[in-house]
């Protein structure tokens, strides 16, 4: 996993420099184990907005 942080570091400076209205990127990326409770998480998040 510390190896994809200096990639994804490198995705964010260049989407960065593209205009947000042609590129619509997530602004939250879930990553763990299948059944890990993922969706469970995202789902309290909605309900608590």
């Amino acid at each position: 996993m510390d190896e994809l942080i200096p990639v994804i570091n490198k995705l964010q400076d260049v989407f960065s420099t593209v205009d947000e209205d042609i590129l619509q990127l997530p602004q939250i990326t879930v990553v763990g184990a299948q059944s890990s409770g993922k969706s469970s998480v995202l789902e309290n998040i909605e309900l608590a907005s």
